[in-house]
């Protein structure tokens, strides 16, 4: 008996051991976690013609990246722009570049599959604000690409991106970070050991264990105050009084300046759209704690308004659109979201591409 029992225990250490082996050698041949993110000192944005993959935290799904001669995030198969085409430029941070989501499933992807008949070139980087759009718009134009529309998806990171992430020189039209400390962390970041050579296991333990708690969180129809809804400081400012607000994060006329500076940067969105011709859309979307508390402190949908005055840009607000989807769905926040996450599942980025696809022609 105690025979078998060693024998028992020798196959598992073996089987074991033959996993890890095998998980450690396809992963350094097949998984190789490749951002695709170029990093300068005071700058960071897609490398050109770079295949690779993206998890962007721990408990989201591993993610394919393809980027074009631009350094412009797009499909597997690239769809060659036809020069007898307009051109729509989309401009927007991580949701507009689609964490967690296949190109395809992401809602540019979808917006692009739907509207045909435009060429289109999405900007959209993890953090970017309007500052950058308004570099990367007039990089674009000095490069001989001009578009019939551009599209902005505003976002309530935006304020404090606006006023302690990046810094722009009204004269150039250049955008950069305001210190170095994304650059260094980078250039001396080493790759936690488990995720740089055991990459199978962890996405299959990934899966999982996000699986787990969504049907946990399904069953269980937990509140906002646990694992369903995440609350976040930098969108808090549109429930939470302004004295309320983490002082630490949000230092003395850090929200002010913030506003201030979208405001300007939309006026020289406008001001290119004179000169180059073309249309501007903004559309503005909830992340899931805007729907659960509302916007009572700060309401983001009639700052929106503001900033489409005077004919500066057409608005497309999506925010009442999904609040009817939350009235009539239990699950609404598990349904839209990744879970205890802001940004748009597939089902969030479908319902935002539907409506944008509606009001644009």
């Amino acid at each position: 008996m105690r025979k078998d029992y060693f024998f028992y225990a020798l196959a598992l250490v073996l089987s074991i051991s033959v996993i890890l082996i095998a998980d450690f050698l396809l992963s350094k041949t097949f998984v190789q976690n490749k951002h695709c993110y170029k990093y300068s000192e005071y700058f960071y944005e897609l490398k050109k013609n770079c295949e690779g993959k993206f998890r962007f935290k721990k408990s989201f799904p591993l993610i394919s990246i393809y980027t074009d001669e631009m350094g412009l995030r797009v499909g597997k198969n690239k769809i060659k722009k036809n020069l007898n085409k307009e051109n729509i430029f989309i401009f927007g941070d991580s949701f507009t570049y689609g964490v967690g989501l296949e190109y395809e499933k992401t809602f540019v992807g979808l917006i692009e599959k739907k509207l045909d008949k435009y060429n289109h070139f999405n900007f959209g980087v993890g953090s970017y604000s309007p500052s950058v759009y308004v570099h990367k718009l007039n990089e674009a134009l000095n490069s001989g690409k001009k578009p019939s529309k551009i599209i902005v998806f505003l976002d309530l990171s935006d304020v404090i991106n606006e006023s302690a992430r990046w810094r722009f020189d009204e004269n150039t039209k250049i955008a950069q970070l305001q210190t170095n400390d994304l650059y260094n962390l980078v250039k001396e970041k080493k790759d936690d050991f488990s995720e740089s050579n055991f990459k199978i296991l962890e996405n299959i333990f990934s899966l999982i264990n996000y699986n787990l708690r969504l049907l946990r969180s399904k069953i269980t129809n937990i509140t906002s105050k646990n694992d369903k809804i995440k609350t976040s400081i930098q969108g808090s400012f549109t429930y939470t009084s302004q004295d309320n607000l983490d002082k630490k994060f949000w230092k003395k006329n850090t929200f002010e300046t913030g506003i201030a500076n979208i405001e300007k940067r939309f006026d020289d969105l406008k001001e290119m759209s004179n000169n180059h011709k073309f249309h501007i859309h903004l559309v503005v979307y909830p992340w899931a704690e805007t729907l659960e508390f509302g916007q009572k402190k700060f309401n983001w949908s009639e700052f929106s308004k503001k900033l489409c005055n005077h004919d500066r840009c057409h608005l497309i607000d999506a925010i009442s659109e999904f609040s009817k989807y939350k009235l009539n769905n239990k699950n609404w926040a598990t349904d839209l979201y990744f879970l205890n996450d802001e940004h748009f599942n597939e089902k969030g980025a479908k319902l935002l591409s539907e409506i944008v696809i509606s009001k644009i022609k």
